[in-house]
């Protein structure tokens, strides 16, 4: 099974090669949308899923972005929640730090 982490467990601790996932609530009919910013030649982003809520049009889901840790060492995962066509600060952010042993 592979770890899943939210916004209150912002240290990810993961080997070398192994799969993790992020998990941040989100709601796509506002047009905001989570932005990642991180080095690539730490982490390989595999893909992203949005999943709706259970019940209730136009409510709020949750996105789940899973990741790969590609070497030893520490880095940051940051998500920005943001219209993707609106300049200035994000409505939200989020910073992991991701150790890989």
């Amino acid at each position: 099974m592979t770890p899943e982490y939210t916004r209150g467990q912002t240290r990810i601790a993961v080997n070398v090669g192994e799969p993790f996932s992020v998990r941040l609530a989100a709601n796509p009919t506002t047009g905001h949308e989570w932005q990642p910013v991180f080095d690539p030649a730490r982490l390989e982003l595999l893909g992203s899923e949005f999943m709706p809520p259970q019940e209730g049009v136009g409510t709020g889901g949750a996105e789940r972005f899973d990741w790969r840790a590609r070497v030893a060492g520490a880095t940051w995962l940051c998500l920005a929640y943001r219209r993707p066509w609106e300049s200035g600060a994000a409505s939200d952010e989020v910073a992991f730090e991701v150790i890989v042993a």
